[in-house]
């Protein structure tokens, strides 16, 4: 059945850009009866490499592992953790990964003290990758018995523990095909060696922690909410993140292939106006109400109570007063509050990881610029983190207020997740995403130019593909009943639901992934071959 690891990871990536940012069209397939092959391809229609039988996966399989020996072998100039040892310098090796400034950029160090721009791909190697089959089973020609030789492709909803909605998955029966009955085994061990050969420094967000492969754990905390956030205020709530942190940390803050850590994503990590108006509703015994009160009487009112009665329209004046008062404060204030209340968030959390980890770096929450309150939220997290995570998902690397942003803060930035899936203009079943290319020819011409400009810019470190695999064409859900797509249905992939690498993608990620630290060490974007 379904891996409970990957379907954790999974759940996490329902707040990741990919999934909201808003803009993303479906484009559902229109056909009737059955619209999934036996291999979860789009049935209507047929494309050049499109898989038919059993024996073209052999094929693919076989054309792979015959580049990887002969062409596409191993860069020769790397450190075990994405490092190169060819660039003329070296820095001190601490046995974990920092960051440092060189000749004005900022380089991520490896523990061997070689420099590195990190290339990374998230959600690897995602072996199961189900969608709903509950109430639409007449849109699929083949479903296997849920015993047998691929009882591991069915599942039930990785979204909701109590929804027993069934899902299958047509790449975890792929690999079943290809590889037989040690099927995960060697799908762990192919997606390592397409990471070396492809010319990534290791996995990204979203991913497992594969055997000496570079990671960067994204993690969660259990703990008592009060709104959109827990009470940070409340001594409780803090013993709660810092016990459910330690958990996740304290195994593995040795390992020197973590990168580092970052805690949750994108925009739930956001405080809002909105929910410091609700706090401010709350009983006079919440502590972050009392606080709230005591900074904006502080800040915002030198101690004067009065004042701050009148402003706040409380009609008796007086401390006391004003804890239990449900007031409604001036913008500016709710605007101040709400960045005492994220800074106050962010320090807490920033200061726990360090605690309990002080050797490996720190990536915040992976902020979307843009997709906030304010542009005031990038200067809120950068105190708060060694680098700064964030994910973009556009055309371009960085535009004039982007890099307005990093000039601001000045501190080293790694892109945790971007990519430009294809559409293939609606033929082959998938979404249309706001981002999308038209084929996987003009998603490799993207990728050039995005990551050389990401290795030119002084603040980048790193970046991370989104994703691995492709999302099912059906969608990935959650959700049961007729509709053809639930959820994201987009081609993110390196790879198609059959388990084959897209060749015009990875060809020319992998030569240009081999030329990104002399592009960093230049800050030329073009380079003699």
């Amino acid at each position: 059945m379904f891996y409970a690891n990957f379907w954790k990871s999974l759940v996490l990536i329902t707040t990741a850009g990919s999934a909201l940012l808003a803009g993303a069209q479906q484009n559902p397939p229109t056909s009737n009866g059955p619209i999934v092959d036996r291999f979860g391809q789009y049935l209507p229609t047929d494309w050049p490499g499109k898989v038919h039988t059993d024996a073209d996966l052999e094929a693919a399989l076989q054309k792979e592992q015959d580049l990887m020996r002969t062409q596409w072998l191993l860069p020769q100039h790397r450190d075990p953790f994405g490092g190169e040892t060819d660039l003329g310098w070296h820095a001190k090796a601490t046995g974990f990964y920092r960051v440092m400034q060189h000749n004005g950029k900022w380089w991520l160090i490896t523990p061997q003290g070689n420099p590195c721009f990190y290339t990374g791909v998230c959600t690897v190697p995602t072996l199961i990758n189900g969608t709903p089959i509950t109430g639409r089973e007449s849109l699929f020609a083949w479903l296997p018995p849920k015993t047998g030789a691929y009882a591991a492709a069915w599942g039930t909803s990785p979204w909701d523990s109590s929804d027993k909605t069934e899902y299958f998955s047509f790449d975890t029966a792929n690999l079943i095909r290809k590889f037989g009955d040690a099927w995960d085994q060697r799908a762990r061990s192919e997606a390592i060696e397409r990471l070396q050969h492809w010319g990534f420094c290791g996995a990204g967000k979203w991913s497992e922690r594969l055997p000496n492969v570079p990671s960067l754990p994204v993690l969660w905390y259990s703990a008592d909410y009060i709104g959109r956030h827990p009470d940070i205020f409340d001594p409780k709530v803090q013993a709660q993140i810092r016990q459910s942190l330690q958990q996740q940390i304290a195994p593995h803050k040795n390992d020197p292939y973590i990168l580092g850590w970052s805690i949750k994503n994108e925009f739930d990590e956001i405080i809002t106006i909105q929910e410091i108006k609700e706090l401010l509703q709350k009983p006079a015994t919440v502590p972050a109400k009392r606080a709230l009160v005591d900074e904006a009487l502080k800040t915002r009112y030198h101690h004067d109570v009065a004042a701050m009665a009148a402003a706040w329209k409380v009609s008796s004046p007086g401390r006391e007063a004003l804890y239990n008062a449900q007031p409604t404060p001036p913008m500016d204030d709710l605007e101040a509050l709400r960045q005492f209340f994220a800074r106050s968030y962010y320090a807490f959390l920033y200061k726990t990881v360090k605690q309990i980890d002080p050797h490996h770096l720190y990536f915040g929450f992976w902020i979307v610029p843009g997709w906030w309150q304010n542009a005031s939220d990038w200067g809120l997290i950068a105190p708060y983190c060694d680098v700064i995570g964030y994910d973009r998902y556009a055309t371009t690397f960085a535009d004039n207020w982007l890099e307005g942003l990093f000039n601001a803060t000045k501190k080293p930035v790694l892109c945790g997740e971007f990519s430009f899936p294809p559409y293939y203009n609606g033929q082959r079943g998938f979404g249309r995403y706001f981002v999308s290319t038209t084929d996987e020819s003009q998603e490799a011409d993207l990728y050039a130019k995005w990551a050389k400009d990401a290795a030119a810019n002084p603040y980048c470190v790193g970046l991370m593909w989104f994703e691995y695999r492709d999302e099912p064409i059906t969608g990935r859900g959650p959700g049961h009943g007729p509709e053809r797509v639930y959820g994201e249905n987009y081609a993110f992939g390196l790879v198609d639901v059959a388990d084959r690498p897209r060749w015009d993608l990875v060809t020319q990620m992998r030569e240009v992934n081999l030329q990104l630290d002399r592009i960093r060490a230049s800050g030329e974007t073009t380079l003699a071959k």
